[in-house]
């Protein structure tokens, strides 16, 4: 039986992504370094290399018990991506004084219980496990609580020639009409979910849409060393991308006290 290629998989979708995007790019370029990277982009006048890491692993459930309950450190869950992070960083280590952005792309095309999907997650990766801390006051009482990353990044130490870190992004067109159909007329029913379960298959079959889209989410480095990842790249209607703060202390999502467009 065939199996499933989660790194073929990754690499196709991120060649998807940059062909609709419309960039000019080259599969494992020759650069001269021993570890070929997976893609060199070419667009809006700047060249990137990217280097893309799929997930094979189950993650914290590899020696998962059935009907035992278990537990898992924050470090343990974040393993495989951090993991990742370093495999394709020392990729691209031989590229560090080139001048472009280094890149590493993640996907978890396979689905595995990798926690990758919330973007807290992955900068606790990047960064280090969050925890909550809370300035004391002259006056004694608490301000405001604030995540902050503490032990166990990878990035932070390890490769500062890495200039952001992408996650691959998938949404089916018709998960979003499914929420927008549900937005609009789950009132009109009550509580009969038996005939709101009916109208939704209905309209369904006739008016759901088809395919997907996939985009990136991108977390520059706090790194003041990396080339800079430019904004005019990878800066589709749906990518998103966090920035530093004006602190270089941590990430925001842009134009949320972390820069300008």
């Amino acid at each position: 039986m065939q199996t499933f290629d989660a790194g073929a998989a990754a690499e196709a979708r991120v060649a998807r992504y940059l062909n609709e995007r419309g960039y000019t790019f080259a599969v494992e370029p020759d650069l001269g370094i021993d570890k070929r990277p997976d893609f060199l982009v070419t667009a809006a006048g700047h060249t990137v290399v990217a280097e893309v890491k799929a997930f094979e692993t189950y993650g914290m459930f590899t020696d998962a018990v059935p009907n035992q309950l278990m537990a898992r450190s924050l470090k343990e869950a974040l393993r495989p991506i951090r993991r990742q992070i370093a495999n394709a960083a020392g990729q691209l280590r031989g590229l560090q004084d080139r001048g472009w952005p280094l890149v590493v792309v993640l996907d978890n095309p396979a689905g595995r219980p990798i926690p990758i999907d919330s973007p807290h997650m992955v900068i606790s990766a990047m960064y280090g496990d969050f925890r909550m801390e809370a300035p004391v006051l002259a006056d004694g009482s608490l301000s405001d609580f604030q995540a902050v990353a503490g032990r166990n990044g990878k990035l932070t130490n390890d490769h500062p020639y890495i200039s952001a870190v992408a996650v691959v992004r998938r949404e089916d067109h018709a998960a979003a009409w499914a929420a927008q159909w549900f937005d609009t007329h789950q009132a009109d029913f009550g509580d009969d979910v038996t005939a709101l379960s009916a109208s939704f298959a209905e309209a369904s079959a006739t008016d759901a849409p088809l395919g997907d889209e996939v985009f990136l989410e991108i977390f520059e480095t706090i790194s003041p060393t990396a080339v800079p990842l430019p904004r005019d790249i990878f800066n589709g209607p749906r990518d998103l991308r966090w920035v530093p703060n004006a602190e270089r202390t941590g990430l925001v999502p842009l134009n949320q006290g972390g820069g300008e467009d």
